[in-house]
């Protein structure tokens, strides 16, 4: 695994279910990232931005409240309620319309650009066994009062295929052989091929903020293969009439003859499936609504270069 560069780290916020909590770095809350989009009618002047996480993060269990790192070394908090993230019923994934302040707030946005298309797949170009990692935050050691994700690494296992979400819905998802565990929800999922040493971002577009634009195909890939939902459990046998060491000994709460476990097979909803989110009605009108109100003289004018 080559060196990730410091402004991929820098995608990922923190999740919890208050303030409070945020500012203790209390409860198991989860992962969420910020991503940006142009907007409909005038792409090469509007960019919208938008916090992604799981619906069962920021909308089920109610851990809608973002903590993102500053510039300065500190942290800054936004308190949301989870009836203010947007969702389709049909996949594990909440969206937020975000925006922060240039020169204060250090998150790096993931440009839809670098989402990975089913195109890529079904022409062979990319497959199984391709390199991942994923960011995100672990519990037992996240970096206490600023945000310092951890990186997780494995292989493309199986390409999407039907699998039963945490919101009782069938989606298509990746699998891919890697750990996870309990605040990890919601963390972006990357693919990539590397030259050696660290990830080539030499052709990628570095903008005033910060947004990751993929390079080209070939020897260095770079691009979001999706968001992490979930992992497959498994039911682990309880072997009983042998002796274990004081020592090694683990406390489980443990029903029956079998205790359940972490197969260790990580869930990946698809990148595509977040652009489908983000591409609803509600938000797309949402934009437009912005960009005529930014444009309102454009417009006026009945500008045909606008789109009138």
């Amino acid at each position: 695994m080559p060196k990730i560069p410091r402004e991929v780290l820098d995608a990922v916020i923190y999740l919890y279910p208050s303030r409070d909590a945020a500012e203790k770095v209390e409860g198991f809350g989860g992962t969420g990232f910020v991503v940006a989009i142009p907007g409909e009618l005038f792409p090469n002047h509007t960019i919208y931005y938008y916090a992604v996480t799981n619906w069962h993060v920021a909308v089920r269990e109610g851990h809608s409240t973002m903590r993102i790192n500053t510039i300065d070394g500190g942290v800054d908090i936004f308190e949301y309620g989870p009836e203010e993230w947007h969702f389709d019923p049909r996949y594990d994934i909440a969206v937020l319309p975000f925006s922060m302040m240039p020169g204060k707030h250090k998150v790096s946005l993931i440009n839809s650009n670098i989402f990975v298309k089913s195109e890529i797949f079904s022409k062979d170009i990319l497959g199984i066994g391709e390199d991942v990692f994923m960011l995100g935050r672990f519990i037992d050691h996240d970096g206490g009062p600023t945000n310092a994700p951890a990186a997780r690494f494995g292989n493309l296992s199986l390409l999407p295929s039907p699998i039963l979400q945490t919101n009782d819905r069938v989606a298509d998802s990746f699998c891919v052989d890697l750990h996870s565990r309990s605040g990890y929800s919601g963390s972006p999922v990357f693919i990539y091929r590397d030259r050696g040493f660290s990830l080539d971002l030499s052709n990628v577009t570095s903008t005033p903020d910060r947004t990751l634009d993929p390079p080209s195909l070939g020897r260095s890939y770079l691009g979001l293969l999706g968001i992490h939902w979930g992992q497959f459990s498994e039911a682990w046998e309880i072997v009983k009439g042998r002796a274990v060491p004081k020592k090694e000994a683990v406390s489980l709460d443990v029903e029956g003859q079998y205790v359940k476990g972490l197969s260790g097979m990580t869930c990946v909803l698809p990148a595509w499936c977040i652009l489908e989110v983000l591409k609803m009605e509600k938000l797309r009108a949402l934009r437009e609504h912005h960009s005529r109100q930014e444009y309102a003289p454009f417009f006026a004018n009945g500008n045909p270069e606008m789109g009138i």
